[in-house]
């Protein structure tokens, strides 16, 4: 009896041993082993600091044009015409860049601003379109066909456009005086904005008309001294570049040259001031609070010719500079430093 005893003591220590090993050895679900002394931890990769995408840059590396770095685009409905109130400050560019809008289109949404330089004041009301192209005021005898002859959309595409709340399943109806949005069209410009600001008065209104000699050196400068910013790019309907200022900054001449005029402009652009470089070339000063500098005087490059202001049609304080090489305009970022 001992012995079998002894026998069942020993049987039931090796199933101790036996079902202690099993339960160590079987791990839960779910669970991980412990790492072993060689593994090494692995840390997430860390994120990139907020701006590591926008390094900072020196203030001479580029040309500032007033934008956000997102274009802010008003709540405004998809497919209608709503409006806007033009602020200091504004351009028909700076307006559509709000919109993401291409400035023609501001211009050809607003038959008032055609023939009229700088028209833009302050509190005027403009009509904004949902999408690029042309608001057309419909007139005796216009037809969705004559329409794409304007303005170069087809025909369907007008009639389908939703703004125009045309009854698909009726034949298209123009009314006399009724607004259509040409989606994607164009027009002529016909604003004087395109036009040489003064050129009939340098002769007419106490301009210089006497010999003209070749003094320019070819190699522009700015006008302004840095930084400078765009409130207004070169385009279609503005050949010119705005370039910020504040009130009585100096101006000065881009190039050496003769001045054939300097006064005050008629057709909105206020005391401006014109220099010829005697070589083809023309630059153009405007909406200058004073000229410092008169008719048949000449001018070395980078000599204070005027002070900035807001005279003429303008909404803000900025110089209006334009170049003209035998009477065509030059778009003057190609010709400054």
């Amino acid at each position: 009896m001992k012995h079998t005893f002894n026998i069942l003591l020993v049987v039931g220590c090796f199933l101790s041993i036996a079902i202690a090993t099993f339960v160590v050895s079987v791990k839960p679900a779910g669970t991980s082993a412990s790492p072993t002394a060689q593994d090494e931890t692995t840390l997430p990769p860390s994120l990139p600091p907020l701006d590591a995408n926008t390094p900072d840059q020196p203030a001479s590396s580029g040309i500032p044009r007033n934008l956000q770095l997102h274009t802010h685009i008003p709540d405004r409905p998809s497919h209608e015409v709503s409006q806007y109130t033009v602020k200091r400050g504004d351009s028909l560019w700076s307006i559509a860049q709000q919109f993401d809008l291409q400035p023609e289109t501001i211009l050809w949404g607003n038959e008032k601003l055609n023939g009229a330089a700088g028209i833009l004041k302050i509190g005027d009301i403009l009509k904004i379109l949902p999408v690029d192209g042309v608001l057309h005021t419909v007139q005796d005898g216009d037809t969705l066909e004559m329409l794409k002859e304007l303005h170069g959309t087809p025909p369907e595409e007008i009639f389908e456009f939703f703004g125009n709340d045309f009854d698909l399943t009726q034949s298209p109806k123009l009314t006399i005086g009724q607004q259509i949005i040409i989606p994607n069209g164009y027009s002529p410009i016909f604003w004087s904005e395109a036009n040489a600001p003064g050129a009939a008065q340098t002769v007419s209104s106490g301009g210089y008309s006497g010999d003209l000699p070749n003094l320019g050196t070819g190699a522009f400068v700015w006008p302004l001294a840095p930084p400078y910013t765009l409130t207004q790019e070169y385009w279609g309907g503005h050949p010119a570049l705005d370039i910020d200022t504040y009130f009585r900054q100096p101006i000065f001449a881009s190039d050496s040259g003769t001045v054939v005029f300097s006064g005050w402009d008629d057709t909105g652009y206020g005391n401006m001031i014109i220099i010829d470089h005697g070589n083809g070339y023309q630059t153009y000063y405007s909406h200058n609070e004073a000229n410092l500098i008169g008719v048949g005087q000449t001018v070395v490059k980078g000599q204070q010719i005027a002070e900035s202001g807001s005279t003429g049609n303008s909404t803000g304080e900025h110089l209006d500079f334009r170049m003209l090489y035998n009477g065509a305009f030059l778009n003057p970022l190609g010709y400054l430093p």
